[in-house]
């Protein structure tokens, strides 16, 4: 059986059981005589039936033209339905045919991720997110972001990390997914001295520095409802705040603040109120249902643990100030 292409029929050969030709047409001169009821020389006989109008006895006939097309178009539509569809690409994949792992971070909060004059941006998060890359064999890009394009950024594929420092909260891990933990460090608030302030109760009607995009702890703010809220752009400029007397606290992660203190000229002049403490992490974040992406990351900081190299890394960035976690599941 084949498919004419020229007419669309199926063409059905002659001799197939059970199939006749229809009744030729008399010749308008009788028939001659021979074996068989051969046709004389001078006979005329009617048109033959050409293959396609063989049709077999007892069977419908098969589609002609239009239905030939029809029925092959349903019959392909039929079997890619039930063929199993190639596996698509997914992040992990686009970074290794790429190259590149493309990795936002900021210019602005030290010593997570930081310009560094001629050394462009390096920092904490920067040196874990180099060590990503490496594991996968790939090259490192930097992009540089604010704080309030970070979730953006992943969602619509601009970067495949971010490597900020950012607090693995609730309400993110709405809109993202976070790596491991690979900083630990509770939310204080830090004090000169000499400002005679011990106690979170002690900030009614006082000032608290905070960067743009971080959140007043619910419990701070009942705790103290008249504090006043004053937004800096970034880490270093709410602890120069602090440092001028510009305002009475700064809100931040302990070891930042204890960073900030200790590099300053006079390290002696600051102090944390003793009782407040708000739980935080900090991690990579990743777009949401990436797992071959996440799996990855995961694996490097946990291997980075195991070799040492994560704590040479803390090292480099908070040195004097020693390291009270290790990166583990969660």
């Amino acid at each position: 059986m084949r498919l004419d292409r020229e007419h669309g029929d199926l063409l059905l050969p002659a001799c197939m059981p059970g199939c006749s030709p229809p009744p030729a047409s008399k010749a308008s001169g009788g028939e001659g005589s021979g074996v068989g009821g051969g046709r004389g020389h001078g006979a005329s006989v009617g048109p033959q039936p050409r293959p396609s109008q063989l049709r077999c006895a007892g069977r419908p006939s098969p589609p002609t033209g239009g239905r030939v097309k029809a029925a092959l178009f349903f019959a392909s539509a039929i079997t890619l339905l039930v063929s199993p569809l190639p596996a698509s690409a997914d992040k992990l994949d686009d970074i290794k045919a790429r190259g590149q792992l493309i990795v936002g971070v900021t210019e602005s909060s030290p010593p997570f991720s930081f310009r560094d004059g001629d050394k462009g941006i390096v920092g904490y998060d920067v040196d874990l997110a180099a060590q990503v890359a490496r594991r996968l064999g790939v090259g490192l890009t930097k992009v540089p972001i604010i704080n309030a394009e970070r979730i953006p950024a992943l969602r619509d594929d601009k970067v495949d990390l971010v490597a900020t420092g950012m607090t693995r909260s609730a309400g993110r891990a709405r809109d993202i997914d976070f790596s491991l933990a690979y900083l630990v460090s509770p939310h204080k608030v830090l004090v000169r001295r000499d400002s005679g302030l011990t106690q979170v109760g002690q900030l009614a009607g006082r000032t608290l520095a905070l960067v743009r995009s971080a959140s007043v702890d619910a419990e701070l703010k009942a705790a103290v409802p008249s504090l006043k809220i004053v937004l800096e752009d970034d880490y270093q400029a709410a602890f120069r705040a602090l440092q001028e007397r510009r305002v009475d606290s700064f809100l931040a992660d302990e070891l930042l603040l204890l960073r900030f203190a200790q590099r300053s000229d006079s390290p002696q002049d600051f102090a944390l109120l003793e009782n407040y403490t708000l739980p935080r992490t900090a991690g990579f974040g990743v777009k949401k249902n990436e797992p071959r992406l996440m799996e990855s990351v995961n694996r490097t900081l946990l291997d980075l643990e195991a070799s040492g190299e994560a704590a040479r890394i803390f090292d480099a960035w908070f040195a004097p100030l020693a390291r009270p976690f290790r990166f583990a599941p969660d």
